[in-house]
């Protein structure tokens, strides 16, 4: 069995109306081969939801070494998009492909293993930073008043739980309001009326789409391994030259730490 975590952008675009997008109920569907150019036979679909980038497929019959690739479609199956370029399950769970990294001519030199190394190096420092993708659950100690700001940019919530003592209490969409693009106001009209957050507070919820900022960041530190060259004091081509300081380590750890920190603070809580 393999699992794969495909990741697919821009949602609310391929879920409009066609024939810019596939439409309401629009279909990610895979399909795998034994070989990289073999017959790739339909796997199963997965429906589309809006904000949501990463999509868990089980393959039953997956082994490793299988290749996959996969498409959009409507709802009727009568409408498709162009496949991807074929991959192989050990580039599951990166932003980007060797391929789509090569796309920016980034990489070039490198095999697919070594680079492939490098964007789950990357993928990694990225989750560090700035947690996973998906769901992300926020736990917080209410302070005394109505007003409860998250470390994150809610999509939409899930759900919102107070604890006091022993008892947790699931509240409904009417005991409170998001204000602004962070900050939950505890309300005192809903099924569940409270003048101020009570006890621990924990907030579920779909996090706002950053797929292409991940991307983004990951190709920069793919980029940055590449052209590192620890130890090099200079080097000259032609009429070139360049020279460097001796604090080239120091100097790529704080390029690094530039990079992700342009992801923002991260998601607080627990995720």
């Amino acid at each position: 069995m393999i699992h794969l975590e495909v990741v697919v952008a821009d949602t609310a675009e391929l879920l409009g109306a066609e024939p810019n997008g596939y439409g309401a109920g629009a279909l990610l569907r895979w399909a795998s081969s034994a070989t990289i150019d073999g017959t790739y036979v339909e796997g199963g679909t997965v429906a589309l939801v809006t904000g949501q980038s990463v999509y868990d497929i089980w393959d039953v019959d997956g082994v490793v070494g299988t290749w996959y690739k996969t498409q959009i479609s409507n709802a009727a199956g009568s409408t498709f998009s162009s496949f991807t370029i074929p991959f192989q399950v050990a580039e599951q769970g990166l932003y980007l492909s060797a391929a789509q990294v090569r796309a920016f001519n980034i990489g070039g030199d490198l095999g697919d293993e070594p680079l492939l190394i490098l964007l789950a190096a990357a993928t990694q420092d990225i989750r560090r930073a700035a947690g996973p993708m998906g769901p992300v659950t926020e736990m917080q100690t209410a302070g005394a008043g109505d007003l409860l700001l998250m470390g994150g940019t809610p999509l939409s919530i899930t759900s919102v739980v107070e604890t006091v003592g022993w008892s947790d209490v699931t509240l409904s969409a009417d005991d409170y309001q998001v204000i602004g693009a962070r900050t939950l106001l505890r309300l005192h009209t809903g099924t569940n009326p409270c003048r101020w957050w009570r006890g621990r507070v924990s907030v579920t919820y779909q996090p706002q789409d950053d797929l292409a900022a991940r991307q983004r960041v990951q190709l920069a530190l793919v980029k940055l391994d590449i052209t590192h060259s620890p130890g090099l004091a200079a080097q000259t081509i032609g009429t070139w030259s360049e020279q460097y300081t001796s604090n080239s380590a120091f100097n790529y750890e704080v390029e690094r730490a530039a990079i992700l920190a342009s992801l923002g603070a991260g998601e607080a809580g627990i995720r």
